[in-house]
């Protein structure tokens, strides 16, 4: 469907529903670098442009509205892992309705029990998801009253590649405190929690990239490889397309699949999840590889292993790259920032996360009866960015904002410096390491063959839990050596990557692999479990 003529002009605050088209009108030529065709539109193949885009966004905006939906109403997705899940997100902005987004990797139980809080309107998914349904599917009709398609056939149901768009839609008008988006947490710790943010909420972390794109006078390619769902996405799609820069948004975060892309497109910044960049460390390593040219690169969600951040400095050919470091949560958006040089990353702590943004976040810490005699508490924040409520667990919300302040449940100090340092999630503490973070740092800078380090509870002892690149076999030895400063551990357990539970984020679920472990459906590459050779 063509543009309208009759686009609004973009306002103060971020509108996920109009962005595609008022960059389009600006830049229309402008590249996307995919690594897959969109499942909405193949025919648009793997470097269509900012008006192609834009194009697919308002005719699948008039599909949806032919469809029933309607502003106001929630519009859950839980489609195929691509990156159309961003734009089918917009168009459903562009109706005026607020897009629901449900990481494509989730099961169906939780699914359905995160249906049930939410309650949409609509539920958009596809023919691959709903082959693994089973009976869940009949459960979420109860809390779903429409579903469809959003691409292909199945189950008999609508799919919006059959609906016949009738007009356009009127443009949104969403107040400025109405929930503009709905997203959800990791869900390390149990069922992810539905966050939604207002309009005004969401344009903290636009704000801050745009001014900081300006101050740097960043004009070249950005490639993405991080969840589609996840908030943090569309602030950062949003950003790029105001600048009309080539934007490579990667659904595939396989090093060779990096390679090819980035080789290509040549950015000069890159965004990926922490652990990312861990698997991509290898990359470094090619002449002219795809990071020779990256000036910036950034990360969010948690905080990073120092070693990645000197291995990918080291990879850039520019004179001065940068790494950027940002920390915060789905809750909150971003509360500190911390930028490293190659000068600085050599004595860099890894547990400090940065300083809070002048003027638009605070951070504090609360001390717990445990920290008493310490400096130690939750971490704390105040800022625009704090969601407006945890959807159908108001009660839970209520728990953590206490008066205007969020805690993040992360344990933590500030430096004399003001400078705020992540120890560890409260769930996740141990007596027998004070920070279980710094302990995996240590690891992972220690054996560069290591590719995850992680600490869990497997009944009483804390279990050392690692993969190592492309899971070659671990060397015990450099092992030893590397914890003979920590408390006396248990021998690791080397698993597959494969194996290890993660999130849409890439962050480890260590409950799940705390009961992968103690039954026996986590296996260990090796065969040494306790310390001994596992014959099951």
């Amino acid at each position: 469907m063509p543009l309208p003529d009759d686009l609004p002009k973009p306002g103060k605050l971020f509108t996920l529903g109009l962005i595609t088209q008022q960059a389009a009108k600006k830049h229309p030529d402008s590249l996307f670098y995919l690594d897959r065709p969109f499942d909405l539109a193949p025919e648009l193949g793997l470097r269509p442009t900012y008006a192609q885009v834009a194009e697919l966004v308002e005719d699948t905006a008039a599909r949806l509205y032919a469809a029933g939906v309607r502003p106001g109403d929630t519009v859950a997705v839980f489609k195929s892992h691509n990156a159309d899940i961003l734009f089918l997100a917009c168009a459903i902005g562009r109706v005026g309705a607020v897009p629901a987004m449900f990481a494509p990797f989730l099961e169906w139980p939780t699914v359905v029990k995160m249906a049930a809080r939410l309650r949409p309107d609509h539920f958009v998914t596809d023919p691959a998801v709903l082959e693994r349904a089973g009976d869940h599917f009949e459960e979420l009709r109860g809390h779903a009253p429409s579903v469809v398609l959003a691409h292909g056939d199945a189950a008999g149901l609508p799919s919006l590649a059959g609906t016949v768009p009738g007009e356009a839609p009127p443009y949104p008008d969403i107040p400025h405190d109405a929930p503009a988006l709905i997203t959800h947490t990791s869900g390390t710790t149990g069922v992810p929690k539905l966050v939604a943010a207002a309009r005004r909420g969401t344009q903290l972390p636009i704000d801050t990239q745009a001014r900081m794109a300006k101050l740097l006078r960043y004009r070249e390619t950005f490639a993405m490889c991080i969840s589609f769902v996840h908030a943090r996405t569309y602030a950062a799609l949003a950003t790029a397309l105001q600048l009309g820069i080539g934007i490579a948004p990667l659904a595939d975060a396989d090093v060779d699949s990096v390679r090819e892309v980035l080789s290509e497109c040549r950015p000069g910044c890159v965004e990926a999840h922490p652990n990312m960049y861990l698997h991509w460390e290898e990359l470094a390593g090619i002449p002219d590889g795809p990071f020779a040219r990256v000036r910036i690169f950034m990360s969010t969600f948690d905080a990073i292993h120092p070693r990645s951040i000197r291995t990918l400095l080291g990879a850039s050919r520019r004179r001065s790259p940068l790494f950027i470091q940002t920390y915060g949560q789905t809750e909150t958006g971003p509360v500190t920032m911390r930028i490293y040089t190659r000068r600085n990353i050599r004595k860099a702590d890894g547990r400090c996360v940065g300083f809070v943004f002048p003027g638009m976040t605070r951070a504090r810490i609360r001390p717990r009866p445990q920290d008493k005699g310490t400096r130690n508490g939750y971490i704390q924040a105040k800022s625009s960015g704090v969601a407006l409520t945890y959807v159908g667990q108001q009660e839970l919300y209520d728990e953590r904002c206490e008066g205007g302040w969020w805690n993040l449940q992360d344990i933590g100090h500030r430096s004399r410096w003001g400078c705020v340092h992540l120890l560890d999630r409260e769930f996740d503490q141990t007596d027998s390491l004070e920070s279980l973070l710094a302990a995996e740092d240590s690891l992972i800078e220690a054996l560069p063959e290591l590719t995850e380090a992680v600490f869990v509870r497997v009944g009483e002892t804390v279990r050392p839990v690692v993969c190592t690149r492309r899971d070659r076999p671990l060397d015990r030895a450099a092992w030893r050596a590397a914890v003979a400063h920590l408390p006396e551990l248990p021998e690791p357990v080397h698993i597959a990557w494969a194996q290890m539970p993660h999130t849409a984020t890439w962050k480890v679920k260590r409950n799940m692999l705390a009961a992968g472990l103690a039954d026996g459906s986590i296996r260990a590459l090796d065969g040494v479990l306790d310390g001994v050779l596992d014959r099951r």
